[in-house]
């Protein structure tokens, strides 16, 4: 077995030429190949997801990497890079929940060209514009999401599970509201999302059925592998990932690694009438000024509110163990990490994994001195002071209590 860095949620900023742009709100850097390189070089991240391979200038680019020989397909599954990364293509769906409209993200992952092809081609019937990631799909529900990437013999994960806005748990109070569980052989995984961890998702009993994975989302560069998650694995293909996540044959999740909840942008509930988080005891419903006060409604809170529901809905957790997950926070939020020392750090030890798991306190010290080696190190241990975040804004690292 051997140990692999896996982050599956990484948005494209600009594919195929010209007019490729993918997501208007996404770093025109973000290119495929720049994606892969950035994982091979910096990152140290082994296998990477790219969630808008299948819109159609992203199509065009892995056509043309394919033929030029940048990337190969191999035999279980995925695109090597070099041998180096691994790239599992997928693309991020926007369906509506039937019960209410509620808009939900399913991340859809799928083995190679062939098949992403026909998914793109599926997307293309029901979207206005291939151009464009995360659309709208019309006519379509979950289910039927679920049921065509799994005839493709692909696997769906329930992206950043429990936000307020576009997300299942956003929609719902429990998976299955959304997704009927016979098709929960698709969806070996739910995705935890930058405001949660496997403590809090674990209070929610129905998730016990679920392996938790933790990813970037990112929609820059620097921010691929802020969460990210290790695996073991045989090779890294799609086939071996596919048995981690069902927790198959030694296969499995070994480690997550996640800020810390209060440093998501929708960790505790906010009053918009007022501009101002609550924290009250959880779970915070109402503003106390007025209960006809706007608010959104924090993950911490959503998953107190939403554990009364199920527990009175009868629904009980199976037994199973977890990976540990551990706080960390990511290089590019450390307090006075600029540039220069990140350069640095990067020269000194090849990449950010490198960084984060394996230089000593000691050896850090003797790239970027005493202070920056500490705070990285209390980064890398979750020990910096936070302010928690909410109502869309990000959580602070503090550098004095």
């Amino acid at each position: 077995m051997h140990e692999v860095y896996l982050d599956l949620h990484i948005h494209l900023g600009w594919a195929g030429e010209p007019g490729g742009g993918v997501k208007i709100s996404a770093a025109r850097d973000l290119t495929l190949e720049n994606i892969l390189r950035e994982c091979r070089e910096r990152k140290g991240i082994g296998m990477v997801g790219v969630i808008d391979a299948a819109t159609a200038g992203a199509l065009d680019d892995m056509e043309r990497l394919l033929a030029e020989g940048k990337v190969a397909e191999l035999p279980g599954g995925g695109l090597t890079y070099g041998g180096e990364v691994t790239l599992i293509p997928g693309a991020e769906v926007e369906v509506a929940h039937e019960a209410n409209g509620k808009a939900i993200h399913l991340t859809c992952f799928v083995r190679g060209a062939r098949e992403l092809r026909e998914l793109g081609r599926w997307q293309g019937e029901r979207v206005r514009n291939r151009q464009l990631s995360t659309q709208r799909h019309h006519g379509t529900t979950p289910a039927d999401v679920v049921a065509f990437v799994g005839s493709l013999g692909g696997i769906v994960i329930p992206a950043h599970i429990f936000t307020p806005f576009k997300s299942t748990l956003g929609a719902a109070a429990a998976v299955g509201e959304v997704i009927p569980p016979s098709l929960w052989r698709h969806v070996p995984a739910v995705e935890l999302g930058l405001s949660s961890d496997t403590a809090l998702a674990d209070e929610l009993p129905e998730l016990s059925r679920f392996t938790f994975v933790t990813n970037s989302d990112s929609h820059s560069l620097g921010k691929i592998g802020r969460e990210y998650n290790r695996l073991n694995l045989a090779e890294p293909t799609f086939d071996e990932l596919v048995l981690a996540l069902r927790e198959e044959q030694g296969r499995r999740v070994v480690a997550n690694f996640g800020l810390d909840p209060r440093l998501g942008k929708y960790h505790r509930t906010y009053c918009l009438t007022c501009d101002r988080r609550l924290d009250g005891e959880p779970p915070v419903l109402e503003c106390p000024v007025s209960p006809d006060h706007k608010l959104v409604l924090g993950v911490l809170d959503r998953i107190r509110h939403y554990r009364a529901r199920q527990e009175a809905a009868g629904i009980r957790a199976v037994p199973r163990g977890r990976p540990p997950y551990v706080h960390q926070i990511p290089l590019a939020f450390v307090p006075g990490l600029g540039k220069r020392a990140m350069e640095r750090l990067l020269a000194a030890f090849g990449t950010e994994m490198n960084v984060l798991h394996r230089a000593t306190e000691a050896e850090l010290t003797e790239v970027v001195g005493p202070k920056l080696a500490g705070l990285v190190a209390g980064a890398r241990a979750g020990t910096l002071p936070i302010e928690a975040g909410g109502g869309g804004l990000y959580g602070k690292v503090l550098t004095e209590t």
